[in-house]
């Protein structure tokens, strides 16, 4: 039974459950349940695969093999996967991390239009303190040539110099309202406080499962919907279409969240009862199941 395999090997390596736990972000419950091969105590069999595969690549063993002898054991087909196919996202954005203004630090490709707009303001604003200038540089030349009788009279420019500073200050206004309103689809990002296993769907398609590293930040885009599931919710901060959200949810929580075009606030995310219902219909063998109450980690 996969499950004696992994405990055999933790004991033989000097290993503890809560070393376990700390390596792999995986609740101690929930390994505890692993090894002992109660499945229905797990939280599904989406989750219980992918706690397998991150328990058997800590202790170094061939975590694609074990899954597949867990899918055989409680009757369900393990597809092959390679979540690590599955990351070149990051290499959609360009990092300016050397760039001392920080709110550069990242910079996205998929908004072509909102970059346009930023130029052009910024051009705008350009131009008109080009224009500020030129036009106090002739009130002073003005002024030289001018009689000495006629020197008293205050130049206009003076009064008119506070222009640019308000001008640019509506051009970037206008350049972050430009920006929010030309967001296309559904884009999710999420940054891990702690390393965490993560499922992730883009517009009905499973596009990641693996491990997030600590640190790291994340981000998918789709047409219509990004579903994220998280075994850990607590770790993960989420930015919905550049409105940060907050947490996903509470410390060790496994929790799946649905956003949509509509989505204001992650209180919309949470699947309704009819979509949970149709969900549970096509999993078959993969229903989840609730964990256990008041079952105690052992070490």
């Amino acid at each position: 039974m996969v499950g004696d395999i992994l405990r055999r090997e933790r004991e033989k390596q000097g290993l503890t459950i809560a070393n376990v736990e700390k390596g792999t972000s995986i609740r101690g419950l929930y390994i505890e349940h692993i090894e002992r091969g109660n499945v229905a105590e797990l939280p599904g069999m989406v989750y219980a695969k992918g706690f397998v595969r991150n328990y058997a690549k800590f202790l170094g063993l061939n975590a694609e093999n074990l899954v597949q002898q867990f899918a055989e054991e409680n009757g369900s087909v393990s597809a092959p996967s390679a979540p690590e196919l599955e990351t070149p996202a990051p290499t959609r954005r360009i990092s300016l991390s050397n760039v001392g203004d920080e709110s550069l630090s990242k910079i996205s490709i998929g908004s072509s239009s909102a970059s346009y707009a930023g130029i052009f303001g910024k051009l705008a604003v350009g131009i008109i303190v080009l224009a500020a200038l030129v036009g106090g540089g002739a009130a002073v030349l003005s002024a030289i040539n001018s009689p000495a009788r006629e020197t008293a009279a205050p130049p206009p420019v003076k009064t008119e110099q506070p222009a640019p500073a308000s001008a640019a200050a509506e051009a970037d206004a206008s350049d972050a309202t430009r920006a929010a309103a030309n967001v296309d689809g559904v884009r999710v990002s999420v940054t891990l406080a702690e390393r965490c296993w993560t499922e992730v769907s883009v517009d009905g398609k499973s596009v990641f499962e693996g491990i997030i590293e600590r640190g790291k930040t994340e981000t998918w885009q789709g047409k219509e919907s990004v579903v994220v599931r998280a075994g850990n919710a607590g770790a993960l901060d989420v930015t919905f279409n550049g409105k940060k959200l907050g947490k996903f949810g509470d410390n060790g929580e496994v929790v799946e969240r649905r956003f949509t075009k509509t989505t204001k606030d992650l209180k919309d995310t949470l699947p309704t009862e009819a979509s949970a219902h149709a969900e549970k219909s096509t999993a078959g063998s993969d229903k989840p199941a609730k964990p256990a109450k008041g079952a105690a980690n052992t070490q």
